[in-house]
């Protein structure tokens, strides 16, 4: 039975009661956020943690009251209720709608997952609340199988799996417990703050509740209040942090390879890239740069002349990026170990010697990156790779993967030297790559303070992406493999991980011509573009495999290169708000029941949608287009929504769809963006009368460093024989490389009258049938109208 909990202290916004030897806190943070925490057995009532580190909240209003052994708290946007006796507690919205019901709180109880040693890394704890009916739930963060996880068991403990994993695997190598949940159209979110091994189970043991289980720490939960998925994110972020917008290089086309064994090699391939007029920004280092696998090591004879080496690559526009792993190889001559060992760096034993296990080097040692000074020795060791000119790091085998047993990580009773007291590695397991990631992205801004840092993870917990953005692992050359990084990337972007990305092609087995087009076709919209295989499999860069190959993939990569002003915006819009770059339809469409299952289709953006083929053999497939008008990217043609289509989707000419009378910046194509914007820009609007006037931002900068920006509104209304385009004050002290702006409107018949603010003016008609208006670039606002026929539905 539940004690009954008494009140230990109460003010507006918040009330702290006792509850036998726990303490129970409910918090508003925001109007629509509340905190609440369970800590059992006396334990400290702490809430600052690795996943919220500088979460900052302005003072909320609220007001609270107590009356017949209830407490309500409550906000301008939702409210907090809870009964003592029994304990039981609530969140609603304003109106008194309930989103999170009957929430029940628990520590020790019979039948928990506890596990290895348990003695010391428990109490287990549980949260478990109704389930609103018909409430359906997505998030969790990287995940298998399809978008929607209604009905299922999700597990969160990072995990190197086997090759060729399934959905049978439905946790991975990162660990973020968010749900996001979706009733009626209206939006909530909990964030599950515990980094011990925790399992969520979504109505499937019980289709009337929802559990959160740890097998230890407290019990931290944040309940957002929505009501629209963008609010949520808004607010999620928030509280674990937002994306550094990165640099621009980073959003071109890489090319990866385990098996890139010598600087010559990489050469050759950087010649054959230009050679055949494919747009790449950079090179990914596997573990082949290293002298036996040491990390920060380069290897004399493969790589002689790293500094060289780059330098070459970079006079070409190529980058390059560097994979650094965990596990350092057990070796007195290695220096990096034995500093390491001499400032006991390295996680330990509990019996105090230094743990070991075998990875890529042999007997290896792991640092205690729970201990800030080896995260802060860690982060300067980089300084072999960027004094050589890398520009990126990518970490590697983080979960932490080892080789003894395969497949296994470091045990629970591992003992970490944490900022604040010894903890098990039982206790921060999930924390370990998000903490290997903070200490790379850390070392790279003390060594390069006027540079962007660029970093790349593998594993990680919840607020990774204040430091690194998501990479998916080793998946297969599989068409499954293919449809699944869709609802993988979706939901990640429903996590708060913006900036994703799965290997094009496919890393593990080998590849096929259809296969790795059909992959290029979806991956260049996805927010981290890179090619990578496996050192076993035949190898898989866009030339491989011939014509009509080559070119169906060369198109596919510029045009990735012609939309990078149009996803850097973005990028910079998730820098600010949270909101996903790849994003489910769900997320602009949330009262549509049906985008919940549009799994294989996703937006970049609010203006594009896209809806890949993921079945050899085949160039049709359903689509759903959700309410708005939508107009194909290749044909022109316009579509209402909402509404199922059949597409006709060729090689080489995907299910691309862009929201009518929306403005789409676009560049010439790039062969590399590294040399930061061009000197030209394109406006592309899909004009169609009727539609809903759009607006949008155009934002800008140099594309690296932390300068100066310029943003201006871009807005577009079409009427039947009418269009209008405003391009609003150019704000900000960035000034483009440009002295003029195309304006491309498609859908228009011959103009009879085109006009620049008032003014008259040409305007041309563009090879694919576009009404082009140019104007200069200047900060002043300019308005364009065009009389013409414009298309209806």
């Amino acid at each position: 039975m539940t004690p009954r909990a008494t009140v230990a202290q109460r003010r507006p916004g918040a009330v702290r009661l006792a509850v036998g030897d726990a303490t129970l806190e409910v918090v508003a943070l925001a109007p629509d956020v509340f905190r609440l925490g369970f800590f059992p057995a006396r334990r400290r009532v702490e809430y600052e943690t690795e996943a919220t580190a500088g979460a900052r909240w302005e003072p909320v209003e609220a007001e609270s009251r107590e009356e017949d052994g209830r407490i309500e708290i409550a906000t301008a946007q939702a409210q907090a209720r809870i009964a003592l006796h029994p304990l039981r507690v609530a969140f609603a919205d304003r109106a008194g709608g309930t989103f999170v019901g009957d929430v029940r709180l628990s520590a020790g109880a019979p039948g928990s997952f506890a596990r290895g040693p348990a003695a010391l890394i428990g109490p287990p704890v549980r949260l478990d609340h109704a389930r609103g009916q018909g409430t359906r739930f997505f998030g969790c963060g990287e995940r298998t199988s399809g978008l929607e996880k209604t009905g299922s068991r999700q597990v969160f403990w990072n995990f190197d799996p086997p090759m060729g994993h399934t959905a049978s695997y439905n946790n991975l190598y990162t660990s973020i417990p968010f749900v996001l949940a979706l009733q009626d159209g209206r939006a909530h979110g909990v964030f599950f703050d515990n980094t011990h091994r925790v399992e969520i189970d979504l109505a499937k043991a019980d289709p009337e509740r929802v559990t959160y289980e740890a097998t230890g720490g407290d019990v931290i939960a944040y309940f957002f209040a929505g009501p629209t998925p963008r609010a949520v994110l808004e607010r999620y972020t928030q509280l674990t942090g937002r994306l550094s917008l990165p640099p621009l290089w980073a959003l071109g086309y890489h090319q990866s390879r385990w098996g890139y064994r010598s600087a010559d090699e990489i050469l050759a391939l950087a010649d054959e890239f230009r050679a055949r007029m494919i747009p790449c920004d950079c090179f990914h280092l596997d573990i082949d740069h290293m002298d036996g696998y040491r990390v920060f090591t380069w290897s004399p004879s493969r790589f002689p002349d790293p500094r060289g080496f780059v330098t070459r690559l970079a006079e070409q526009g190529f980058k390059v990026v560097a994979i650094v792993d965990p596990g350092v190889k057990v070796d007195p001559d290695y220096a990096v170990y034995a500093e390491g060992r001499e400032r006991a760096l390295f996680c330990q034993t509990v019996d105090g010697g230094e743990y070991r296990n075998v990875v890529w080097p042999g007997l290896s040692a792991f640092p205690d990156f729970a201990n800030r000074q080896t995260r802060e020795w860690w982060g300067d060791k980089q300084r072999a790779l960027l004094d050589a000119g890398v520009a990126g790091v990518w970490c590697d085998m983080n979960e932490p993967s080892v080789f003894v047993p395969l497949h296994a990580t470091l045990p629970d009773d591992v003992v970490h030297r944490s900022d604040r007291e010894p903890q098990l590695h039982g206790q921060l397991h999930n924390l370990y790559g998000s903490l290997m990631a903070r200490a790379a992205d850390e070392g790279m801004r003390r060594a390069r303070p006027r540079t962007r840092p660029f970093v790349i993870t593998r594993a990680g917990f919840a607020g990774l992406q204040r430091h690194a953005m998501q990479w998916t692992g080793d998946n297969s050359s599989w068409w499954e493999h293919l449809w699944m990084s869709m609802p993988q990337l979706q939901n990640l972007g429903l996590s708060g991980s913006a900036f994703c990305g799965v290997d094009i092609g496919g890393f593990f087995d080998d590849t096929t011509p259809e296969l790795l087009t059909r992959w290029m076709e979806f991956g260049v919209l996805q927010p981290f573009c890179r090619n990578h295989s496996h050192i076993d499999t035949i190898p898989q860069e866009p030339w491989r495999f011939g014509e009509p190959w080559t070119s169906n993939c060369r198109e596919m990569i510029e045009l990735r290169m012609s939309l990078l002003p149009y996803l850097y915006g973005v990028f910079e819009e998730a820098s600010r708000t949270g909101a996903p770059i790849l994003r489910p339809l769900l997320f602009e469409h949330p009262q549509d029941a049906a985008t919940y299952t549009a799994d294989d289709e996703f937006l970049v953006g609010d203006a594009l949608l896209a809806a890949p083929i993921t079945r050899p053999g085949i160039e049709h497939r359903h689509v759903y287009l959700p309410a708005g008008t939508w107009v194909h990217w290749w044909s022109n043609e316009r579509i209402d929504g909402p509404v199922h289509r059949l597409a006709h989707a060729p090689l080489g000419r995907p299910a691309l769809y862009v929201r009518a009378n929306a403005a789409v910046p676009r560049w010439p194509v790039l062969q590399q963006a590294s040399a930061g914007p061009p000197d030209a820009l394109r406006l592309r609007v899909a004009c169609a009368a009727g539609a809903p006037e759009q607006e949008r931002e155009l934002y800008e900068d140099a594309g690296e460093g932390f300068g100066e920006c310029a943003r201006r509104a871009v807005r577009c209304a079409a009427q039947d024989g009418a269009v209008r385009v405003e391009l609003g004050e150019r704000r900000g002290g960035w000034v483009p490389p440009r002295d003029e702006v195309d304006v491309e409107l498609h859908g228009l018949g011959t103009p009879t009258s085109v006009h620049v603010d008032g003014a008259e003016h040409p305007g041309r008609r563009a090879p694919d049938g576009a009404f082009v208006v140019t104007t200069d670039e200047t900060p002043a606002p300019r308005v364009i109208e065009v009389r013409a026929p414009v298309r209806s539905g």
